[in-house]
């Protein structure tokens, strides 16, 4: 019982358990391939990122912290995980550097084009279309922006009980079929082991033309 219900926490972390333990969890857990993903970004001036499912809020700071000029953005569909970030993030609210918002990938609540970077780290599973969500993911992005979804190696997940409860697991193909077929054209995949983490996969893609050229 206490695996499923940790398993939908990790989909939807909520309430107090959510705040506390779960963002204390996911901060020590994510923070290697966070810190990975963040290089494989390759953020530069003038870049505004778009995180999807962005936690408590850590890749955000490091990107924040890093350069004063940045400016982020992040969709998260965890009140919980809004209430931690918000406050994790305060200072750079106040600045007008960074903007959160609650809500689903499928129905992203910001502009077309105007995001350079999208990064999502281990929230793929959870995405009840992944269709409609890239599409919505190219649609926030410009054209030649870059899209970069890291998730948790397949064998790494079946590992756990958990996975069976609202995880849906991919392997890297699986994937990039999935950002071709939303106009994205894939650029590489990098796949990388960590001490008492395991293997994790990233895929970076581009924003492809709107007419659907690559």
């Amino acid at each position: 019982m206490f695996t499923r219900f940790l398993a939908h926490q990790l989909a939807h972390p909520s309430g107090l358990f959510g705040r506390l333990v779960m963002a204390r969890w996911l901060r020590s857990h994510t923070r290697s391939v966070n810190a990975w993903a963040l290089d494989l970004l390759g953020m530069g001036p003038g870049d505004r990122l778009l995180e999807i499912g962005f936690g408590s809020g850590d890749l955000l700071f490091e990107v924040l912290d890093r350069d004063r000029q940045a400016r982020v953005a992040g969709l998260d569909l965890s009140e919980a995980m809004v209430r931690v970030a918000s406050k994790r993030l305060r200072s750079f609210l106040r600045e007008g550097r960074c903007e959160l918002a609650q809500g689903s990938v499928e129905a992203i609540p910001f502009g077309d084009s105007g995001f350079s970077r999208l990064v999502s780290v281990n929230a793929l599973y959870f995405w009840p279309s992944p269709a409609l969500a890239l599409a919505e993911c190219r649609r926030v992005l410009a054209e030649g922006g870059v899209l970069l979804l890291c998730f948790d190696a397949k064998a790494n997940l079946e590992q756990w009980a958990g996975h069976r409860f609202g995880f849906r697991l991919y392997e890297p193909p699986e994937v990039e079929a999935l950002l071709r077929d939303a106009g994205f054209q894939v650029l590489d995949l990098q796949s990388r082991s960590f001490p008492g983490y395991g293997e994790a996969h990233c895929v970076r893609a581009r924003a492809g033309f709107r007419g659907g050229q690559t």
